[in-house]
């Protein structure tokens, strides 16, 4: 039987008619939920999608005849582009809308319910199991908590002011039941990627305890206050699943893997690379890396850029290890919970370009031999 990697892609029909803007599979392996994958995008819609069994089943001779195609289970339309959307258990999800409104998605009535707002839109949205808390990010310069399993009137638990404006924002741990990459902290963090080139670590625990005691002053302090190394402005921010650090992407076609650790020793690990770059004409042309994504299995990264190339990376070895050309710039990445697929949706990067019907796509990519690192850790 042939391998994963022999397949090159799947393609998931009826994409969205505007680039998306979020991918987001379910956290968990082991969960209903797995093979879920919710579907973000600038034509106000959310999308949640199930997976055909022929990759549930990694039928991969089956999946290369042609498989089931996938199912939209549920859509939520709203009144202005989505910008983001992640999960918090196998009934709800959050959305970040650019109408400034946070919102609650009932996965299984199809419902949604607006829980607050902030001054401008919002980029970002994210929620942690560890201490229950939802988090948006806003242009507006600022962070809110949340606490989405109480009533509405007490939801808002507390407003974060920040420096400047928030551009992404992730937390870690990042999946539940991971099969291969053990967590080696396990401390609930989030960091936000800011204007200026400032990034912020929080520790979610410390928001979550002080909030409860009304602490208010507290719970908006930042863990540690960082200035990027990357010289430009910040794309995309995320986690490395062993919860050691994070990785963040730059307009100018960088990369930096940093760690949360600030002692000395760990930060002498610290590195930053250039990549998504091609000669034109003799001359170095430059694009912008706009989605990072982390396997689950390996510990491995994914980066996608406007280049319209996704390439997969060995952070230990410092290698790249796999590159796939694409149809068009790419928008947003995610990795299956299991590690076995690699959603990357791609599509243009000016939104006043005219698209075509197909120019905005959702392959499915299977990576389990791909994403594996060249060295041991």
């Amino acid at each position: 039987m042939p391998t994963p990697s022999e397949f090159t892609e799947l393609q998931c029909a009826r994409p969205p008619s505007d680039p998306v803007s979020s991918l987001a599979f379910y956290r968990d392996a082991e969960s209903r939920r797995a093979a879920h994958l919710l579907v973000a995008s600038w034509d106000k819609v959310i999308k949640a999608t199930h997976l055909p069994q022929t990759v549930q089943l990694q039928d991969w001779s089956r999946c290369a005849a042609g498989p089931d195609e996938v199912t939209v289970l549920q859509t939520f339309t709203h009144p202005a582009a989505v910008l983001d959307v992640c999960w918090i258990d196998e009934t709800f999800a959050a959305s970040a809308c650019l109408d400034r409104r946070v919102r609650l998605l009932n996965l299984d009535s199809g419902q949604m319910m607006i829980m607050g707002k902030h001054e401008q839109g919002i980029c970002r949205v994210r929620y942690d199991a560890n201490t229950r808390l939802l988090v948006s990010a806003s242009w507006d310069s600022s962070l809110k908590v949340w606490d989405p399993h109480t009533d509405s009137d007490s939801r808002l638990l507390h407003t974060i002011s920040l420096p400047a404006k928030a551009f992404a924002m992730d937390i870690v741990p990042t999946y539940l039941n991971a099969e291969s990459v053990p967590v080696q902290d396990t401390t609930p963090r989030m960091v936000v990627a800011m204007a200026e080139r400032l990034v912020y670590i929080y520790n979610l625990q410390s928001i979550r305890d002080a909030c409860d005691r009304r602490d208010f002053d507290q719970a908006s302090q930042a863990e540690q206050t960082r200035e990027s190394s990357l010289k430009f402005m910040l794309r995309d921010i995320r986690c490395m699943p062993d919860g050691l650090g994070y990785t963040t992407s730059s307009i100018e076609g960088r990369i930096a893997v940093e760690f949360f650790d600030p002692s000395t020793e760990s930060q002498a690990q610290k590195y930053a690379f250039k990549c998504h770059r091609k000669e034109v004409d003799g001359e170095d042309v430059v694009f912008p890396i706009h989605a990072v994504a982390f396997s689950p299995r390996y510990g491995t990264f994914a980066t996608g850029g406007g280049d319209a190339h996704c390439a997969l990376w060995d952070p230990f070895a410092k290698k790249r290890i796999r590159q796939y050309a694409l149809p068009a710039s790419i928008s947003a990445l995610a990795f299956s919970a299991d590690g076995h697929m690699l959603a990357i949706a791609t599509g243009a990067d000016d939104l006043n370009q005219d698209l075509k019907p197909g120019d905005v796509e959702i392959t499915m990519k299977p990576v389990i031999q791909d994403a594996k690192p060249k060295t041991k850790k």
